[in-house]
């Protein structure tokens, strides 16, 4: 006869009914305690979470807005060139208007400061006519052509809209005659030896001798600062007693500068050495003077001892 088994200290447990919404599942089997006394597990209730949905992918917003900028600049580029286009067709339209218009054309040209030369000469000189277009004038080149004249020292030259020049010129005042390899020119208070001396032109100014036309080829700059001196001593001269009495006829200048001057119609000679002149000048006048006083006739005067300066000696006829 057979005898029971002995009793299992494992209990077996039901898992619990599925509810409605739930499909069943075995539930897994959980080791005892160490009584030997084992719970079921607890009923999961809750549906297990599903991943959210991914949201939809945005467009390229920056690809986007760089086609719309690229577009906008398209247009600007656009409506500039075809209001640069328009532009030059009218800027060219206006041009050939106002350079073929009889209204622009050079009616009348106004010179002023010309005493020397005429007014005609200087339009000629100017290359201009009545009849050019006062726009197409360079008002630059035709003031340079101008003062090429020699008698012009300087030239401004406007326009006076609608048909006008208006000319103002400055002429180079002669103050010496200048000697020059058998030739007179013309020079300025500066010494500026500005045209060669023609029929017409002043002569009764003091001459200038001693100049070489090698010093002219060679440094002009340097024969120029020549004339200039001698320019100073009748200057001087002219400013002081002696000039006013005895009137300067010839200014020579030596090969190491040294000066004189030859005065009045008696031509005393008035050694003036080197410069500065104006002390010279003012004992030249106080010897004439005296010599005059007494009657006497002079024919040199020597003030040119710049170790003495007080030392005059003089020479008569």
């Amino acid at each position: 006869m057979k005898s029971a088994p002995p009793p299992s200290n494992r209990r077996i447990s039901r898992a619990p009914e599925p509810g409605p919404e739930e499909s069943p599942a075995p539930a897994p089997a959980q080791p005892s305690s160490s009584t030997g006394s084992g719970r079921p597990p607890p009923r999961n209730d809750r549906k297990e979470a599903s991943p959210p949905p991914k949201p939809p992918r945005a467009p390229n917003v920056a690809l986007r807005a760089r086609l719309s900028s690229a577009l906008v600049a398209l247009k600007l580029v656009i409506g500039v060139v075809l209001v640069v286009g328009a532009s030059a067709g009218v800027a060219w339209g206006a041009r050939r208007y106002v350079l073929s218009s009889p209204r622009f054309a050079v009616k009348t040209i106004s010179v002023e400061g010309a005493s020397r030369i005429t007014p005609e000469k200087v339009a000629e000189a100017g290359g201009i006519a009545v009849g050019d277009n006062v726009l197409a004038t360079d008002l630059d080149v035709l003031a340079r052509k101008i003062e090429a004249e020699p008698w012009v020292e300087k030239a401004t030259v406007r326009r006076k809209l609608p048909s006008t020049l208006s000319i103002v010129v400055t002429e180079h005042e002669p103050f010496v005659l200048v000697a020059l390899a058998g030739d007179l020119y013309l020079a300025s208070r500066d010494g500026l030896m500005f045209k060669k001396h023609e029929l017409g032109d002043p002569s009764d100014l003091p001459l200038v001798t001693g100049i070489r036309p090698g010093q002219i080829v060679d440094d002009r700059a340097g024969a120029e600062l020549v004339v200039r001196r001698a320019a100073e001593v009748v200057a001087a001269l002219d400013q002081s007693s002696v000039g006013r009495r005895w009137p300067v006829q010839e200014v020579h200048v030596e090969k190491d500068g040294a000066t004189s001057a030859l005065v009045g119609r008696e031509g005393i000679s008035l050694h003036l050495g080197m410069p500065p002149y104006e002390p010279k000048v003012a004992q030249a006048e106080r010897v004439l003077d005296e010599i005059a006083r007494r009657r006497a006739d002079a024919a040199i005067v020597f003030l040119d001892n710049d170790t003495n300066p007080d030392r005059v000696v003089v020479r008569m006829r």
